[in-house]
């Protein structure tokens, strides 16, 4: 079980939720009447993407690690394989020349990696030259999400006058249509960098409760 030599992660919840919700709008979109065929493509694209992230599960034991990236394909990687730990946007296990990303790794979940994993692999920043700086990464994330956001909300009060009973609504095959996919793609942004906003937000939690732990510790 986890917790008990054995680490489990999925994606966050809330990026879980939001690309249903997506591939719901466009469901539902798509139900209501004819669609371009770039409605079509933005549809199978967004559905691709849902399977993967619903997919999703990275389990680590003390003989291999395990990464379900799709219902059918999990490739499996033995622990002896793994030669260093660098911290990204989240923890990465490096072996040769494969790189297995943990997302969704909560600070309880962390320290029982550190448990399993052996004792003599480092932990490196992304880049030799310069360390990994979270917060950083989480405030321009933020700041992508805040102007992504704003496009969506002016795209969709542009949109608005095309939809049916409004003045506009006669140029909807011309150009009403153009709009709104803008603003159904622009809200598939949205939810792709809020919900890596908050991967980032929850790998910075989780590291700096470690470090406070480790702290009170040595005190």
């Amino acid at each position: 079980m986890p917790g008990d030599g054995l680490v489990v992660t999925r994606c966050p919840l809330a990026i879980r939720l939001g690309v249903l919700i997506a591939c719901g709008l466009l469901a539902f979109g798509i139900v209501r009447g004819p669609v371009s065929t770039w409605t079509l493509l933005v549809a199978v694209g967004a559905l691709c993407l849902t399977v993967s992230i619903l997919s999703y599960k990275a389990e680590v034991d003390r003989r291999e690690v395990r990464v379900r990236h799709l219902p059918f394909y999990t490739s499996h990687t033995p622990l002896l394989e793994i030669t260093h730990l660098v911290e990204e946007r989240t923890l990465v296990l490096v072996a040769g020349t494969t790189k297995i990303p943990l997302w969704g790794l909560s600070a309880t979940a962390r320290e029982e990696l550190f448990r399993i994993l052996p004792g003599d692999l480092k932990l490196m920043p992304a880049h030799a030259d310069r360390p990994t700086d979270n917060a950083a990464a989480v405030r321009r994330f933020a700041r992508y999400t805040t102007i992504v956001a704003g496009a969506f909300l002016v795209n969709l009060a542009l949109s608005i006058p095309f939809l049916h009973g409004n003045r506009w609504n006669r140029y909807i095959d011309a150009i009403g249509k153009y709009a709104l996919l803008v603003c159904l793609c622009t809200f598939l942004l949205l939810l792709f960098l809020g919900g890596f906003t908050i991967i980032l937000w929850d790998a910075k939690r989780a590291a700096d409760k470690i470090e406070t732990r480790r702290g009170a510790r040595s005190h």
